[in-house]
């Protein structure tokens, strides 16, 4: 194979909108930059960011410009110049002749050079301005969205982050957001189309890709472990199928293992074989039952899909590393996701994204980039650019079994309903006909949604169809409605403004003191454009409900607290959520919390903060999303019920235990009964059965004071370890915080292998919220109620980088001060907040 070539270090320069209209015309300042990158990542590696002064990077022309040697090379030889990605209105240079003009940042180009290359050579790329490009005068929307400022986007095949005023940060796409590269070689193999389909109990995989080659071609062959089948070659077209008798199967994380199959294609040639390297191939029968709502089965088990809505690695990049992308991910499977949603508003993720997500077994539900506009597809122009994006993205995504649901856009038929649109221009032709047959036939075997929301007799009802449910949330709604909403399906949910840790607090307001009324802070709380609220209104609505305190009193006059309290707030609205959703009382299949990860630094929607770090509300959600799970759901006048699921194909033996408490460590009531749950199944049982007798177990009958605070519900395996378990709080207030002793909490930690740390808790006495923190480390729990003399055990793993001792700090919602406890000494400090 031919040694790749290399590009001298990439620059870029602003100009004027339309200044130069070919390279070496008076261009202005050019300044390094990163390849893939774009231009906000080459000015924050400058120093040169500011998001409360952001430059108008749509209201300019970019340059960028590289150069690059070439070696003697064979005769007819083949030569082409890639760009996976280019941001967005781009014309491209290549020794001064104009070789491509692209006008979608979603679609790839090959261009081939090999009549224009030399052996120095120049590649100079112009990025349009956009903003220059929306006053074009062009045709006037049926009906205008919020969600941006100019209706014209509607033209344009780019990304809508950094464009949305109400919630993203002002960072748009403008650049060559992925790769540039030279391809050639004596053999290249492009145009890849690979599929794999279950046809009863056989894998059978389809090939189809276009091969160039100054070389003879004698065979070729596809291989699929160990197992191979001869392809035919005509016309420059490879084409073959391969047949594999009962496959291992792929499945999500949460139901078994996600078995991938390697596989090559190898050319033999009058000059030796020549290999390709395929993506891991995965069999998988994907299915959906839609009656009366919309549930997702693979491999003829039913799958509970939750997870959550995908933005950005990076908002500066469209990208990351494999390594911050294998820590996400895996930050998500940990967390019991066993689906992520990328959604229109957003941007097709990058290869490594769908490698990882088949490796971990985490489905995908990937949206067209397409949201809440009247997008012009009767426009032959745009009609045949969007298809072109359409066929070479079901190309790319149907080498992945992860991919498993396509939807046509994100909120155009919820937009153009509520806006009192009739109902045959809710969806045009393209997303109802066009673009479901493309899916069917470049990725058979998948589902196809034609709008997040639809179905119903309005495309946001809940009852049918797939929704976007903030009944809590935004329209502050309460948990005795979540039975009457009848949720199926929701494939965005729950947003709530979740406070990040410390450390980014203090690097959102630049090291002044944290008060959330100031303009650093609002200015990255989400909100929707137009409306008189924002989402932290929403979260502070929850406050009062949940801790029976005021907002606006707590954080004029002790903000410690109320971040401390709101930092819970909203998980716990979640944590509740999904209980209700997994019950047996529930018909729900699937939710999808609206953001996995903020775009920037911000008490966003994300239960990960920009850096990475889980908020409170990723560990709340992870202990509601475990594959062998307990909930309890409040039944009023009919006690509380326990649910037992396990979705893993064995069956568990075990016990499950009730104890009512009387704070802060009075036992009522405890009893338990032995519990066989079989594999893929659900049990649900009544706590007054359970205690054999009425305790008046959640305060509904209420006959005089109180007798206990807590229901602590507990499922035990055969070994007596704690599978999941789970709480019912009888009083809604604020914890009173009491004086912390040395006697109140055991801590200890211990060193494990690979830079890994043990911490255990033993407490006399209930504990609200435990709150763990060290600096330089992530624990795999974190805010959990601790129960009186049980052993809780807590591992600490290093972030990237750190070599340092750990040195944990413990505290609780209910105790006042924090205690630290490091490797060195079983012993532990106290010492108290001031």
């Amino acid at each position: 194979m031919t040694e790749p070539v290399h590009f001298a270090p990439w620059a870029c320069c602003a100009q004027a909108p339309g200044a130069s209209t070919e390279p070496g015309a008076g261009q202005g300042d050019w300044f390094a930059a990163e390849v893939p990158g774009t231009v906000a990542s080459a000015l924050r590696a400058r120093g040169q960011w500011d998001h409360q002064n952001p430059p108008d990077l749509d209201g300019q022309d970019w340059w960028y410009r590289t150069s690059f040697a070439t070696t003697a090379r064979m005769a007819d030889e083949p030569c082409a110049l890639c760009f996976d990605g280019l941001a967005s209105l781009a014309d491209v240079w290549l020794n001064g002749e104009l070789i491509l003009s692209s006008n979608n940042m979603f679609r790839s180009h090959r261009v081939d050079v090999a009549r224009v290359l030399r052996d120095e050579n120049e590649l100079v790329i112009c990025f349009r301005s956009l903003t220059a490009d929306l006053k074009k005068k062009r045709p006037r929307p049926r009906w205008k969205t919020n969600l941006v400022n100019n209706q014209q986007l509607r033209w344009q095949r780019t990304s809508l982050l950094g464009r949305i005023p109400g919630w993203s940060p002002p960072v748009p796409a403008v650049g060559p957001w992925r790769e540039v590269r030279l391809e050639r070689a004596p053999v290249l193999l492009t145009d890849i189309q690979k599929t794999a389909l279950l046809v009863g109990d056989e894998g059978v995989v389809s090939f189809r890709a276009r091969v160039a080659s100054s070389l003879k071609i004698l065979s070729a062959r596809l291989q699929i472990d160990g197992q191979f089948e001869e392809l035919e070659c005509e016309d420059d077209v490879l084409r073959g199928e391969l047949r594999i008798q009962h496959p291992e199967l792929w499945w999500p994380h949460t139901h078994g293992v996600p078995a991938l199959h390697d596989g090559k294609v190898i050319i033999e040639t009058s000059a030796g074989p020549h290999e390709f390297p395929l993506e891991p191939t995965g069999f998988r029968r994907i299915e959906v039952c839609d009656d009366p709502g919309f549930a997702i089965h693979v491999n003829g088990e039913r799958i509970y899909c939750r997870g959550a809505c995908w933005t950005t690695n990076d908002i500066f990049t469209l990208g990351g590393t494999v390594e911050s992308l294998r820590q996400d991910l895996t930050l998500a499977r940990d967390a019991g996701m066993n689906m992520l949603r990328i959604g229109g508003t957003m941007t097709y993720e990058s290869d490594a994204f769908y490698r990882l997500c088949d490796e971990l077994g985490i489905l995908v539900w990937q949206d067209f980039m397409f949201a809440n506009m009247d997008y012009p597809a009767e426009d032959a122009a745009f009609a045949e650019n969007i298809t072109i994006e359409a066929k070479q993205q079901l190309d790319r995504f149907a080498q992945h079994p992860c991919v498993a649901v396509y939807c046509g856009n994100s909120e155009i038929e919820q937009q153009a309903a509520m806006l009192g649109m009739a109902r045959e221009l809710w969806r045009n032709g393209w997303f109802g006909e066009k673009l479901p047959a493309l899916c069917s036939l470049h990725h058979p075997g998948t589902a196809y949604v034609p709008s997040s929301p639809s179905g119903g007799v309005l495309p946001f009802h809940t009852r049918t169809g797939v929704t976007h449910y903030y009944g809590i949330g935004a329209y502050l709604r309460s948990l005795r409605e979540l039975r009457q909403a009848d949720v199926k399906f929701t494939s965005e949910c729950l947003g709530f403004a979740n406070i990040p840790e410390t450390e980014t607090i203090d690097e959102i307001m630049g090291g002044l003191m944290p008060v959330m009324h100031h303009p650093r802070w609002k200015q990255r709380v989400p909100r929707d454009t137009g409306a008189g609220w924002d989402f932290e209104d929403v979260r502070d609505h929850y406050l009062r409900e949940l801790f029976n305190v005021d907002p606006v009193t707590l954080r004029s006059f002790d903000m410690p607290r109320y971040l401390e309290l709101s930092r819970v707030a909203s998980g716990e609205m979640m944590a509740r959520t999904f209980a209700e959703w997994r019950s047996g009382h529930s018909r729900n299949a699937g939710a999808l919390v609206w953001f996995y990860k903020d775009l920037w630094p911000a008490a966003g929607w994300g239960i990960v903060d920009s850096a990475g770090t889980p908020k409170a509300a990723y560990y709340q959600l992870k202990r509601a999303w475990q594959t062998r799970q307990l909930t309890l759901t409040d039944e009023g006048l009919d006690g509380l019920h326990v649910h037992l699921s396990n979705e893993t194909a064995e069956a568990v033996e075990g016990f499950v235990e009730v104890q009512l408490l009387r704070e802060p460590n009075v036992v009522v009531a405890r009893h338990e009964i032995a519990l066989k749950v079989d594999g893929r199944a659900l049990e649900m049982r009544s706590v007054d059965e359970i205690l054999g007798s009425f305790f008046d177990v959640n305060y509904a009958y209420r006959f005089g004071p109180q007798s206990h605070h807590v229901v602590i519900a507990t499922w035990f395996s055969a070994e007596r370890e704690v599978i999941s378990e789970s709480f019912h709080l009888t009083r809604t207030r604020d914890p009173v915080a009491q004086p912390l002793s040395a006697e109140m909490l055991d801590a200890k930690v211990e060193a494990l292998c690979n830079g890994r740390y043990q911490l255990t808790l033993k407490s006399d006495r209930f504990l609200h919220n435990v709150r763990l923190s060290a600096k330089g480390y992530l624990p795999d729990d974190n805010y959990f109620h601790l129960v009186p003399d049980r052993i809780k055990t807590v591992s600490f793993s290093p972030c990237a980088g750190v070599s340092r001792v750990i040195e944990v700090y413990v505290e609780a919602l209910n105790v006042a001060g924090e205690i630290s406890v490091e490797p060195r000494s079983a012993s532990h400090e106290t010492h108290h907040d001031t």
